[in-house]
This record gives structure tokens, sequence and C-alpha cells, in this order.
């Protein structure tokens, strides 16, 4: 199983991911590579079509089916959800850097989700022809956020009272991502 997984620091977490929800644990992330070995972390700043397609992309499509088939297979994926994002998108247009390159840019990006009731095979949203704006059902980092805990079993608007008496929101703002369940 070790092998199907990939001998690799993302494949290795995400079996240990498996386990640990097998084993009970309601949160758990599973790391990507070191940028340091092969520099095949997603900041794809220059050398971006070889990085991606010798090395990102074939550890990502050993990867993540895998874990979804494991989990699938032992009944965990009906109530887990698997969330496969970034904390931010990639510019549109390629830079001229050695290679070609993609910079950082939060004006539209992408995820994926999984299990816990997730209708799948559909997407959600579609950016302008560019790809630089959402043009069809924006999706904010608060509706994720809200998507995510209402699918943990937690009330995204419920509020805390700290020790000192002051009350915390869980979050401020947020709704649920149309059509996700």
């Amino acid at each position: 199983i070790r092998d199907r997984y990939g001998l690799t620091l993302f494949g290795q977490s995400a079996l240990a991911a498996r386990r640990l929800v097998e084993a009970g644990v309601r949160v758990v992330t599973a790391i990507w590579d070191d940028y340091k070995v092969g520099n095949n972390a997603w900041d794809t700043h220059s050398n971006h079509f070889p990085r991606i397609k010798d090395g990102l992309c074939p550890i990502f499509d050993q990867v993540l089916p895998t874990f979804l088939d494991d989990m699938e297979s032992r009944g965990l994926l009906e109530d887990t959800l698997v969330m496969v994002i970034s904390e931010h998108g990639r510019t549109p247009k390629i830079t001229e850097t050695t290679g070609g390159g993609r910079e950082h840019w939060s004006g539209a990006y992408w995820g994926m989700f999984f299990g816990a009731g997730i209708k799948t095979g559909q997407v959600i949203g579609a950016t302008d022809a560019h790809g630089e704006v959402p043009a069809d059902t924006p999706v904010r980092p608060e509706d994720v956020a809200h998507s995510m805990l209402k699918l943990l079993g937690v009330d995204p608007h419920k509020e805390y009272i700290a020790p000192s008496g002051r009350p915390l929101k869980i979050l401020d703002k947020g709704k649920m991502i149309p059509g996700l369940v």
C-alpha cells in the first residue's frame, strides 16, 4: 500500500492521513513535498511547464486517486470531507522568466472537494475568458470556510465566549457554496 501511494512526502502523508481518519481523528492535513527536494513545490515562478509535467502532476496524479479509492474502499469517504485547495491562484498569463512561470494571483483560484455528501463530477463557477476574475458563481474564501465547517458539523456562525467574557465568532461572513452538496 505504501508503494501505491508513492514513496514521496505527499504520498506517505496521504497514507498517514487515511490511517488517522480511520483511527477517528477529525481534521488532518497531508503535506506536499518539500520544495528543496527537486524544487517540486507548486510555486512555479520559473520553469513552469517542465515542473508541472515532470514533477508535480505525476506525484499528484498518483496520490490523490489512490487516497480517494482507499478511503472509499474502507467506507471512510462518505463521512470525510477531502479538500484540495491553495491559499491563492496563479496568474493566467505565463511570465517571461526562465522556462516561463506563473506568479501569485488572488483574482481567481480553484479547489476540489470530495466525500461528505459532495456532489461529484461538477464544476461550480467559472472565470472570464482570460482566467482573470470570476464570471459565474464566485466563491469567496469565507464561503469555503463556511462550507467546510458546516460539513464538519460545526455551526459557522456560532458565537463562543472567551474566558475574559469577550464574544468570539467563528465566522463573520460566508455562506454554503451553492450546489456543493
